[in-house]
């Protein structure tokens, strides 16, 4: 190609140099650097001045004609391409790093190059298409070789996930760029320096593995950006034909659990706690990145929908692929399913050993370091008497948050010794044979079970609901309560009252004690031997993990009954209806109530509307953001029986006996079931759900991990005892037969 004062060659890195926009510049500079590019020329922007200042083109009626074709052609000594080609807008009001302007201006295809008038008019559509901008501009033009696309799309490649988002279409992809169409989608799995296509991946399209490469070259030479990118692929090669910064970050369709949200919270959580959470969202993960900053930065680690709080699974898994970790790990550790297992990749976990190091460190030091922050949420909570709604939730965004960070951190430090131990079925005796807060509460009822088996006269007073008067019973009484009052059903939700509130509740459970801790004997391996300080590390952060819940729960009790104060004199000043109603509200309205909003019925009617909404949905334990779960059916046994559930075992023991469904704690079973032939079978489990263990002989889990709180105290109460038994309370009949083989993992329903 000679050189014109009017177009340059694409491909030899010259282009920014005259000042063009991204659009021109990048694909230029990635010819330059061996991308596959398709031939070309950038008719410069010097060349439209020219022929508007000759009078070879003009502007009339808001369209750009040129007049004079022949002098034109004669001025452009255009180079020979092969016919036909794509004649592109490269404006430099296009592809800037705040505004992309995709779609704004105008391309042709498929021009027939040697067909002077056919170019001659495409190159009138492209440049008039700039008037319909409000500014001046450079409006320098792509011509390129086409490429004989069997596939073409764009995709997007963002820091923030370990997948690229791709559409594409058969053929050409110029539809799909301009909104015509909808084309197909599909995540790719990132390959990063010295990585390749992974075997192990199921590809759709034969394309896949060629646009994988060149989406890793394109992070390699440009940077570790967001970018967008045009391309199509003929089969053999996959041709760069537009690189350009992403403006507006893409919606992914991650996938969300339930897990472990669905131990602490019920079904529906109150309106009020689900705000709360998601008030506090934003920063939560930021306990993560201190360890790594490369992890992602915009997406939130909790969002909601239909008035849950659930966990961004995707966001967790992507960490893990980052730093080469499998993904199971996730789930092992919170419960739920894995939406997309991977496995470990050697390259990345190596390349992250020092930051896994560092994170490790944190881990060691974590059950220390709990102690610490037990005593700054107490410490919070000390003094909430005669301070406005704005303080309350101060204090406990404060709280949440800092429990939330301080968990991961001592769930991590649990997650390696008990996976290990699970691995190597060793550990026993560090992990079976202790005693954390959260079981202690079995422990302390002791007294108040044996006084009342030997005082039996009492009985008739408690099925009353009436607290005894006896002296010695009220010790008894009055010492649990001071000690344990603080804890609930559900306690995580603040909207949930607590023992000392209910008395009926904990007056129910002594007529129920629970059985002996079944004594079974712990075998010793010869890696309880040779891991003995790792398991003694992973048993400390249990306890810590479990004692940190456990007095954390007493500063949510004391913002609870502060903030029933304020909601008491509420109604009395004709604020609230009813004192629950500060349930009823999210974070940013309770604050309003200090500056003197005051809810009226409109309100309240359109608030109840969407709480009964909200309860009508069925949240299925793991869901991704696109779907309707309007038209989710209902799972179902298929038809025969016996079939057969799987989950992860707690504990050892078999049981046969009938299946008591339960979504919330009761502490009465129903008519003609009895103990030693009942297998509760529930969404989650947790503290609340202690005084639930004396009635049945066997527990079986809906959703939960090795790590949950609810396996903890299972498995130190040594209940026969399976966990993460997906859809189990919509799957399995009440009343039906079914046997529990806890240390299998297996329930069988029979009929």
């Amino acid at each position: 190609m000679a050189m014109n004062p009017f177009w340059i060659p694409l491909g030899k890195g010259k282009a920014l140099a005259l000042g063009v926009g991204n659009k021109a510049g990048l694909l230029d500079q990635a010819g330059a650097k061996g991308f596959a590019v398709p031939k070309g020329l950038l008719l410069c922007h010097e060349a439209y001045l020219f022929a508007l200042k000759s009078h070879w083109i003009e502007q009339k009626s808001g369209q750009i004609k040129i007049i004079q074709p022949e002098a034109l052609a004669q001025a452009l000594q255009l180079p020979t391409l092969k016919s036909p080609v794509a004649v592109r807008s490269a404006f430099s009001a296009e592809d800037n790093l705040t505004d992309s302007k995709a779609g704004f201006f105008h391309s042709e295809l498929n021009v027939p190059f040697f067909d002077s008038n056919a170019f001659f008019r495409a190159l009138e559509v492209v440049w008039t298409s700039a008037l319909r901008y409000d500014r001046a501009f450079r409006m320098d033009v792509l011509v390129l070789e086409m490429v004989e696309a069997r596939f073409a799309g764009v995709a997007f490649t963002e820091n923030d996930f370990e997948d690229d988002l791709i559409n594409y279409t058969e053929g050409l992809a110029d539809k799909l760029v301009g909104g015509k169409t909808e084309g197909k989608r599909l995540e790719l799995p990132k390959l990063y320096a010295l990585e390749s296509p992974s075997p192990g991946f199921s590809y759709q399209e034969s394309f896949e593995p060629r646009l994988q490469k060149l989406l890793r070259s394109i992070r390699q030479t440009f940077g570790y950006k967001d970018w967008d990118i045009e391309w199509a692929d003929d089969g053999k090669k996959c041709w760069l034909i537009q690189l350009r910064p992403i403006t507006r970050r893409t919606l992914r369709n991650d996938a969300f659990t339930i897990a472990n949200h669905k131990e602490i919270l019920p079904e529906l959580p109150s309106y009020f706690m689900t705000a709360l959470i998601e008030s506090c969202a934003e920063n939560l993960f930021e306990y993560y990145r201190q360890f790594d900053p490369s992890l992602p930065v915009n997406r939130l680690f909790i969002e909601v929908f239909y008035g849950r709080p659930l966990i961004n699974l995707s966001l967790l898994t992507d960490m893990m692929r980052h730093w080469g970790l499998p993904t199971k790990l996730v789930t092992d550790s919170i419960g739920g399913e894995d939406d997309r297992p991977f496995p470990i990749n050697k390259l990345r976990l190596a390349k992250n050993i020092p930051k896994l190091l560092k994170l490790g460190l944190a881990q060691q030091r974590a059950a220390g370091h709990a102690e610490a922050t037990i005593q700054k949420i107490l410490e919070s909570t000390s003094n909430l008497r005669g301070h406005k709604w704005g303080f309350l939730i101060d204090s406990l965004q404060f709280v949440y948050s800092t429990l939330v960070t301080e968990m991961f951190s001592l769930t991590a430090a649990m997650s390696l010794p008990l996976a290990l131990s699970r691995k190597l079925d060793a550990g026993h005796p560090y992990f079976m044979e202790h005693q954390a807060l959260s079981t202690q509460f079995y422990t302390d009822l002791q007294p108040l079970w044996q006084y009342i088996a030997e005082h039996p006269d009492l009985k008739a007073h408690i099925q009353a609901g009436l607290i005894p008067q006896d002296p010695a019973f009220l010790k008894h009484y009055t010492a649990f309560i001071s000690k344990h009052g603080h804890r609930g059903v559900y306690e995580s939700d603040l909207a949930r009252p607590r023992y000392r509130e209910q008395p009926e509740l904990l007056l129910q459970i002594l007529l129920n004690p629970l059985p002996p801790k079944p004594q079974k004997e712990v075998k010793t391996s010869v890696w309880d031997t040779i891991l003995a300080p790792l398991w003694k590390q992973g048993a400390k952060a249990v306890r810590a993990r479990e004692e940190l819940r456990y007095q954390t729960m007493q500063a949510f009790a004391r913002i609870r009954a502060a903030m029933l104060n304020l909601a008491e004199y509420a109604v009395r000043e004709g604020i609230f209806r009813e004192r629950d109603d500060i349930w009823k509200l999210n974070v940013l309205e309770i604050r309003r109530l200090d500056i003197g909003w005051k809810p009226d019925d409109t309100f309240w009617k359109s608030r109840h509307e969407e709480i009964e909404e909200n309860a009508r949905v069925h949240m299925s334990d793991l869901f991704r953001r696109f779907d309707d779960f309007f038209l989710m059916e209902s799972p179902h046994l298929t038809t025969g029986f016996p079939q057969e559930l799987k989950g992860m075992p707690l504990t050892q023991g078999y049981v046969e006996g009938r299946a008591w469904v339960l979504n919330e704690p009761k502490f009465a079973l129903p008519p003609n079931f009895i103990r030693e032939k009942t297998i509760l079978i529930a969404r989650s489990v947790d503290a609340g759900w202690i005084p639930v263990f004396g009635l049945v002989a066997g527990v079986v889990v809906e959703t939960g991990g090795d790590l949950s709180h609810g396996s903890i105290i299972l498995r130190e109460l040594g209940i026969p005892a399976v966990t993460n038994v997906s859809q189990a309370t919509r799957l399995i009949p009440q009343g039906s037969n079914v046997i529990l083989w806890a240390e299998k993992g297996k329930l069988q329903v029979l009929t």
